[in-house]
């Protein structure tokens, strides 16, 4: 299970606009990893897309 600070980095990372490749390599974690998260967490990026 990945930690909370990878989770709020990948939230973060993805509302910057950055692809699932360069967040995975960045985080060491799975493209499949950063596209569950996505559905997961939109709510939580969209708000920071919107700050």
């Amino acid at each position: 299970m990945k930690s909370d600070t990878t989770k709020q980095k990948f939230i973060q990372l993805r509302a910057e606009g950055l692809s699932y490749a360069k967040i995975s390599k960045q985080l060491h974690i799975s493209k499949s990893t950063c596209s569950s998260w996505e559905n997961k967490f939109a709510d939580e990026i969209a708000t920071l897309k919107n700050d």
